[in-house]
């Protein structure tokens, strides 16, 4: 009977009970590292910006992330047609693995949009790359298409790079905690070019800001 009254697609997201009955049109994923042990570290400004995204898009911060699964390793929270994932359970050289199952659950007909820290833009900085771009050396990228594909976007949230290139040094940076200032920045000039990118190719964000 349900299936019969929404469709086989519908009813299957309906069966999987973390996914509203409303047909989905856009996914958004923020990866990063296992919170809260690395929040607000550089390498977790994709889980930022999904934060900033979320409150600006529903315009309230009161709608919480509610658990997809039982590991508990990745969050939702429904915005109309728009899907919001939360990756905060996991590595972010994991992402791929974390999030595919999820990803694959919610069907065909989904644009997916993946929010990342990168080092080779500067702070404030902000760029939407389109699917199957490069993935510029990005380990949880990597993992996202290696067992999805490239078929998504890049959401790529500046964070600049140190000086020196050594391995360990640019590690260090990347796991360190933003400056207020940083944050400051990614609160104000980040966010805003972030949902200029957004609203330029996914119309359900145009309706929904």
């Amino acid at each position: 009977m349900l299936a019969s009254r929404i469709g086989s697609k519908e009813a299957l997201r309906y069966k999987l009970g973390w996914v509203s009955r409303r047909s989905l049109s856009v996914c958004i994923t923020g990866i990063g590292n296992p919170e809260p042990q690395y929040a607000l570290s550089r390498h977790n400004a994709g889980l930022l910006m999904l934060d900033l995204l979320k409150e600006q898009l529903s315009r309230s911060s009161s709608k919480p992330y509610l658990p997809c699964n039982s590991n508990g390793k990745v969050k939702r929270c429904q915005l109309d047609d728009i899907m919001l994932l939360r990756a905060d359970g996991d590595y972010i050289n994991l992402s791929g693995k974390t999030v595919t199952p999820l990803w694959k659950k919610l069907g065909s007909g989904i644009q997916h949009v993946v929010v990342h820290d990168e080092l080779s833009l500067a702070m404030g900085k902000v760029q939407l790359r389109k699917p199957d771009s490069s993935v510029r050396g990005h380990n949880g990228l990597k993992d996202l298409t290696k067992h999805f594909g490239g078929n998504f976007y890049r959401l790529a949230v500046g964070i600049g790079r140190p000086l020196q290139r050594d391995p360990d040094i640019v590690a260090k940076y990347v796991l360190s905690k933003f400056t207020n200032q940083e944050l400051r920045t990614i609160q104000t000039e980040s966010l805003f070019k972030a949902m200029e990118h957004l609203q330029k190719v996914l119309p359900s964000i145009n309706k929904s800001s």
